[in-house]
């Protein structure tokens, strides 16, 4: 598994797809007050959006199917039937709420990136605008951020970051391995910048320019 850190000298000059704009096959980054998000730009918010009214109207289904056991005219009240009907309202009770749950929680995955906190947040973001939170990590956590290539051609490259004592592994995003190589330099940039320490001061005499320091922080992976 190639990390992150073995794709960084390829590709310098790509611009990030999808930078502040929506489109097939890039990531969209929107910027905020304190900091940005990110998003896959598949062009499949729409389709999300009739995907989860579709989810909320089923879940109503569900419900109005687990009362009609109970309350539909005539029905059968019978100790043999008692055990069936009782099974049968658990289940759609449960796929009722299930199917609810995903419809208010959204489809669409959402990375923030939270300058000001230091933190990474990983939210779901329904037809609504509403976001709900699924995983906040700090910048003190994150262990690596890498690219992971998927071992046949069909399959995506997926960017991974690992973080905790445990090395936990979560997936980002994936998608294209050049748009996702443009958008790990920007996080690592982003999200180490704590660690950047300033160049070391020269000796000069007086009225003399220090020269610039070619040093060059190397990501964590090669540590």
């Amino acid at each position: 598994m190639p990390l992150s850190s073995d794709l960084e000298s390829h590709a310098r000059g790509t611009p990030l797809r999808g930078r502040n704009t929506i489109g097939r096959n890039t990531i969209a980054r929107n910027e905020t007050g304190w900091g940005y998000c990110l998003m896959c730009g598949d062009g499949a918010g729409k389709a999300c959006a009739r995907i989860e009214l579709a989810l909320r109207w089923l879940s109503f289904l569900c419900f109005l199917l687990m009362a009609g056991l109970w309350l539909w005219p005539g029905s059968s009240f019978a100790p043999g039937l008692l055990g069936i009907k009782l099974g049968l309202s658990i289940a759609l009770g449960g796929a009722g709420l299930a199917l609810g749950h995903f419809s208010e929680r959204g489809l669409r995955r959402e990375v923030q990136i939270d300058q000001k906190r230091k933190q990474l947040r990983i939210v779901w973001r329904n037809r609504h605008g509403q976001t709900r939170l699924h995983t906040v990590i700090g910048f003190d956590e994150i262990g690596s951020i890498f690219l992971r290539r998927s071992q046949t051609p069909v399959r995506k490259t997926h960017m991974d970051l690992r973080f905790g004592a445990r090395g936990e592994t979560v997936t980002l995003f994936e998608g294209e391995e050049s748009v996702l190589r443009e958008l790990w330099r920007d996080l690592h940039v982003d999200l180490h910048a704590d660690e950047i320490a300033p160049a070391p001061k020269p000796f000069a005499r007086t009225g003399e320019a220090a020269p610039k320091s070619s040093l060059k922080v190397l990501p964590r992976a090669l540590r």
